[in-house]
């Protein structure tokens, strides 16, 4: 195998326009985020809610779910995380699994235990694609849209919350109870 060596001039050229793509990525990339937070912002108002709530991790996905008519299941999932976390632990401590170095699964020291953990994870996992698409069918409900909606919110999110926040769609939390 063959090694080339550059110049320091040829290196700094080379960092510059890495740096330079970067430095270009991170922009688009911050532009994306303030322009997904607007509509969320935007999605919120028409919901009733103030828009600042968009704002706050975590909270806003609580908004979300409101707006949703689907309080509760934020909660669950709330809950599905805590016992995941738990039992996460609980599988650690009492080593489960075996781990070098190098952080590695190296070994299984219990298997019982080890596939407790891993049907606790996989219907963690499950439950949260449920709740997911649950709540994109229920919010585009109540924005009075179908199907094409709802399979949007699922699979292309950004673009779908994008339409809803600055299309003519209209919130109405009656079309819930429907």
């Amino acid at each position: 195998m063959q090694t080339t060596t550059l110049t320091t001039n040829e290196a700094a050229a080379a960092g510059a326009v890495l740096g330079g793509m970067f430095g270009i990525f991170g922009v688009i990339g911050i532009a994306f985020f303030i322009l997904m937070v607007i509509a969320m912002w935007k999605i919120f108002t028409k919901a009733g809610e103030k828009g600042w709530k968009a704002l706050i991790p975590i909270y806003n996905i609580y908004i979300y779910f409101k707006i949703a008519g689907m309080k509760n299941w934020f909660w669950a999932l709330v809950a599905v995380e805590v016992i995941v976390c738990i039992v996460a632990a609980i599988a650690n401590k009492s080593g489960v699994f075996i781990v070098d170095q190098a952080g590695k699964v190296t070994s299984v020291a219990n298997p019982a235990a080890a596939g407790i953990f891993s049907f606790v994870t996989i219907a963690a996992l499950i439950f949260q694609i449920i709740a997911g698409i649950v709540q994109c069918a229920k919010l585009s409900k109540a924005f009075k849209r179908g199907l094409g909606t709802t399979l949007g919110l699922i699979f292309l999110p950004n673009i779908f919350q994008l339409i809803l926040a600055f299309g003519s769609a209209k919130y109405d939390k009656k079309a819930l109870k429907d």
